[in-house]
C-alpha cells in the first residue's frame, strides 16, 4: 500500500509538472506574436484550504486547473484591451466526476475595450464558463469549436475548443495550439 501512495503523488506532481513546462512552451511561442500574460510569473490555480470543506470539494487539495491568459503587449501598455487568449489545464472538477484531464484553450472578445484588465479579468473565468454554466462538452471531439458568453450578465464572446491532456505529447502538438486560438 505504501508504494502505490507514493506512486500515486508521483504521478500527480509529474502531470502538473509537465503541465506547467507545456504552459512555459506556451508563453514562449505567445511572446514571438506580442502576447504576454497578463498574470505574470503567477499561474492562476484553485485550491481549498478549508478544514471545512465537504466530500463535494476536497478535490480541491490539489489543483483543479491551472491557467494562463495572455494580452497582447502593446495593449497592455495602452492599459486598453479587447481580447485575451486563455489556456486552462483542467485536472478535476467537482461538477465532473468523470473528468479526464483536458487542455481549453480559446479567445476572450469583450463587448467593450477593458481598462485596469488585470483587476477586471479573474483567470477562473475560462474553467466557469466551460464547466460550470452547462455547456455539453465533447472532449473527445479535437475539432470541435464552442462559443458562449461567460457570464449571462455580458455580451463578451469566448471561443474555445478543448481536448484530453494526453492528446499533447510533442513541442509541434502545442505549436498546433497556438496556431488554433490565433485562428478564433
Amino acid at each position: 500500500m505504501d508504494d502505490i501512495l507514493l506512486q500515486s503523488f508521483q504521478n500527480v506532481h509529474t502531470v502538473v509538472n509537465n503541465s506547467i513546462k507545456l504552459l512555459k512552451d506556451a508563453d514562449a511561442l505567445l511572446s514571438e506574436k506580442g502576447y504576454i500574460p497578463i498574470i505574470g510569473n503567477g499561474l492562476a490555480t484553485e485550491t481549498s484550504k478549508s478544514i471545512l470543506q465537504t466530500s463535494d470539494n476536497y478535490g480541491t487539495l490539489i489543483p483543479q486547473y491551472i491557467a494562463r491568459p495572455y494580452a497582447l503587449k502593446k495593449q497592455l501598455e495602452s492599459n486598453i484591451v479587447d481580447h485575451l487568449l486563455m489556456i486552462n489545464i483542467q485536472f478535476t472538477h467537482p461538477q465532473h466526476q468523470q473528468l479526464i484531464p483536458v487542455i481549453a484553450f480559446g479567445q476572450l472578445l469583450f463587448e467593450l475595450p477593458q481598462k485596469e484588465i488585470r483587476n477586471v479579468f479573474k483567470p477562473w473565468y475560462m474553467k466557469n464558463a466551460i464547466f460550470e454554466t452547462g455547456l455539453k462538452i465533447d472532449v473527445s471531439s479535437n475539432e470541435k469549436i464552442y462559443t458562449c458568453t461567460p457570464f449571462a450578465d455580458c455580451n463578451d464572446k469566448f471561443t474555445f475548443s478543448i481536448k484530453p491532456l494526453t492528446s499533447i505529447q510533442t513541442n509541434n502538438d502545442i505549436f498546433d495550439i497556438v496556431v488554433e486560438m490565433w485562428k478564433l
